[in-house]
């Protein structure tokens, strides 16, 4: 693969995640505010209405939870990716494998 193939990867793989990021937060967000107000119409009456409740709630907050968890954990491997890339790269440029963009002769 190209280095421009190959950065262009990285780059659609960051869109991809800021995509997931803000789907799963606006799904847990929505979750969230649906259950607040299923219980809530279910407290404001004298008894326990049934047919108030949000339907599938325990299976919705696996859903919810399980994504928010999941999400976090593909974050923080994205995070040590990005890491260990600029590591190798600091590292290889210290010990003179990898020629720095600009020329410091030419300067």
């Amino acid at each position: 693969m190209s280095k421009n193939a190959v950065r262009a990867f990285r780059i659609l793989f960051a869109f991809a995640l800021i995509g997931l990021n803000v789907a799963v937060i606006l799904f847990f967000t929505l979750w969230q505010i649906a259950d607040t107000a299923a219980i809530n119409r279910m407290e404001a009456g004298s008894g326990m209405d049934v047919a108030q409740m949000l339907p599938n709630s325990n299976l919705m907050w696996v859903a919810a939870h399980g994504s928010l968890v999941m999400l976090i954990i593909v974050d923080i491997l994205a995070v040590f990716q990005l890491i260990t890339v600029f590591s190798s790269r600091r590292k290889a440029l210290c010990d003179g494998n990898l020629r720095p963009a600009i020329d410091p002769t030419r300067v």
